[in-house]
Formats: C-alpha cells, structure tokens, sequence
C-alpha cells in the first residue's frame, strides 16, 4: 500500500480510531459529519485491504504507515529477563 494513496484526512481519522476514540468522538474532533467519517473509514479500510475497521488498524501499524504500536503503558518496552536460581528475593526475608 503506497501511502500516497491514502488522504492526510483519512489517515488522520485512522489515527483516532486507533487510539480508541468513538466514530461520533472522530466525527467532532475532524469537524465533520459521521457518515463522511464513515466513507473517510471505508476508503482507508479498502486501501489497507482489510476487512474491517480493527484490522484497518492493525495493518495501518503493520505497514508502518500508523508508525509503531503504543505500549500499553506507555512506558518503553523493556527486555523480560527471567530471575536467576532463587529468584529475584533470594536471600531476603520474607515481608511480614
């Protein structure tokens, strides 16, 4: 998918559904009517080639196009490390 295809306008709604706003939240931050949102949607879903509006966005951050999926956090993601023999409180007294 060439991001030339898609719209400044509708890769900017995708970026609002993509951070869990309604259609109506989009709608009124856009300045525009609901059922236009709806056609920007359909476009950008067609184009992405998915079939729905979560898989739009799921292949929006795939293609790099919605740039890289947020944390749940918001934190950096770090390295999960397992605990050495004893794990992390070996040693230590129990709290109590």
């Amino acid at each position: 998918m060439s991001r030339a295809l898609i719209t400044e306008h509708e890769l900017a709604a995708l970026r609002l559904l993509a951070q869990g706003r309604t259609q109506v939240e989009i709608a009124r931050t856009l300045r525009i009517r609901p059922e236009t949102l709806g056609r920007l949607l359909n476009r950008a879903r067609i184009l992405l080639r998915a079939r729905t509006l979560p898989h739009a966005v799921a292949r929006g951050y795939k293609t790099g196009l919605l740039g890289p999926p947020p944390n749940d956090d918001g934190a950096e993601q770090q390295e999960h490390r397992p605990s050495g023999p004893g794990g992390p409180n070996r040693g230590q007294e129990p709290a109590g």
